[in-house]
């Protein structure tokens, strides 16, 4: 196995180093170097704790506003270095002392950043300092009495600490590289001929649970695929696919069936007033209270749009789903809502319609219940919201 090929896009430095091996690592080189040093991931947080920081930079990084900045001056710096495949050294975007980073690159892939600096202060000043620490929210006398107690060295003597890490970050990206693509190869040629055994074994089982887990994979994929990713309900795809076919097999053998067009009363009044994510909340939760209201297997519910619903019930009179909708008003009128400490309620309008007998209405198609529902619900609407109106399937 050639060790150039081992693919490390998924792997964390901490699955090739130990963390403690690290920061022993990173310890050493600052307290040689006399310098502040920390490896970071590539986002800027900490993977160890910081060696040899400053004073000031430990109040500094105290704060968030701070913190937020040291991280983005690593982040920045990192990707600068990993571009021009040198280290790079700038000011940092808090304070202004110069700040460098080392790429760790292994296999190709920029895992981490190993950062340096603090002591070379550029030209960072008291005024600086103060105007900073104000800026922050730190302690002002306290940055400033660190500040005067800080080791400075020169930008030629930062140079040559940030070229020792360069060359110490590659070697031990190296050799580390190699190390992991040699254990691998021994880890294959001695499971191989276990692995061998193992799947003439277990080639049967493995088919099956395969083929089973395809299917699950496959039924999964169809759910989300008529799903509405908000609500859980069917969506509209699933409702002009599916009600057709309802309508048609209540319609072939004499069965009545009944719908149900449900809207939340002044849900615009909810998104002005609360904000779209509280709409979205409300949505969630009248959309639970109907799904857990019908038939397992028989009745379903479809989101129609925004915050229309669709209820289907096969086998049920027109009376039965007034009967339904009566319950439904009630429990969405007593939900208990919250949303970020404040209390609301929600009411809905129901259109109901259906066909009980089908003997004088040969010509009723699936259209024509559902545009029927549909009018009922404007009824309700326009008779003041938080009512029922339903009657049989109409033509206009």
């Amino acid at each position: 196995m050639e060790f150039q090929k081992i693919d490390l896009k998924k792997t964390h430095i901490t699955e090739i180093f130990r963390i403690e091996d690290l920061q022993k690592l990173q310890d050493a080189f600052s307290k040689a170097n006399n310098i502040a040093s920390t490896i970071t991931d590539l986002e800027g947080n900490a993977i160890t704790e910081p060696s040899n920081h400053s004073v000031v930079c430990s109040l500094i990084r105290k704060t968030k506003k701070g913190l937020d900045k040291c991280r983005k001056s690593g982040r920045t710096l990192g990707f600068m270095s990993l571009e021009q495949d040198q280290p790079c050294y700038m000011k940092c975007q808090g304070v202004g002392f110069i700040d460098a980073a080392a790429p760790i690159v292994i296999g190709g892939v920029h895992m981490a950043n190993w950062l340096i600096g603090q002591n070379c202060i550029g030209d960072v000043d008291e005024d600086r300092i103060a105007c900073y620490a104000e800026e922050i929210g730190a302690e002002k006398e306290q940055m400033l009495q660190a500040f005067r107690r800080m080791t400075v060295i020169s930008i030629e003597e930062f140079k040559k600490k940030l070229d020792f890490l360069w060359l110490l970050a590659n070697q031990i990206a190296v050799l580390s590289y190699r190390n992991l693509s040699y254990k691998k190869m021994v880890t294959l040629l001695e499971n191989s001929q276990v692995r061998l055994k193992e799947y003439k074994d277990n080639l049967e089982k493995t088919v099956t649970q395969r083929t089973r887990e395809l299917t699950q994979a496959l039924d999964e994929i169809k759910q989300i695929s008529v799903r509405d990713g908000l609500t859980g309900c069917y969506n509209r795809r699933y409702i002009n696919e599916h009600f057709p076919k309802e309508f048609r097999r209540a319609k072939r053998y004499k069965n009545s069936i009944s719908i149900i067009m449900c809207d939340i009363d002044y849900f615009k009044k909810v998104n002005d007033t609360y904000g779209h994510q509280c709409g979205d909340y409300v949505l969630k939760e009248v959309a639970s209270t109907l799904q857990l209201s019908f038939r397992k297997d028989i009745d379903w519910v479809g989101r129609y749009g925004g915050e229309e619903f669709l209820i289907v019930l096969p086998f049920t009179s027109i009376r039965s789903a007034v009967i339904i909708s009566e319950r439904l008003k009630k429990a969405i009128q007593d939900l208990t809502l919250e949303y970020d400490k404040e209390q609301m309620s929600v009411t809905a309008s129901f259109g109901v319609s259906g066909m009980d007998k089908w003997d004088l209405s040969e010509d009723l198609t699936w259209e024509i219940l559902l545009n029927s529902s549909d009018i009922f619900l404007y009824k309700a609407k326009d008779a003041g919201r938080n009512r029922i109106e339903f009657g049989p399937a109409i033509k206009n």
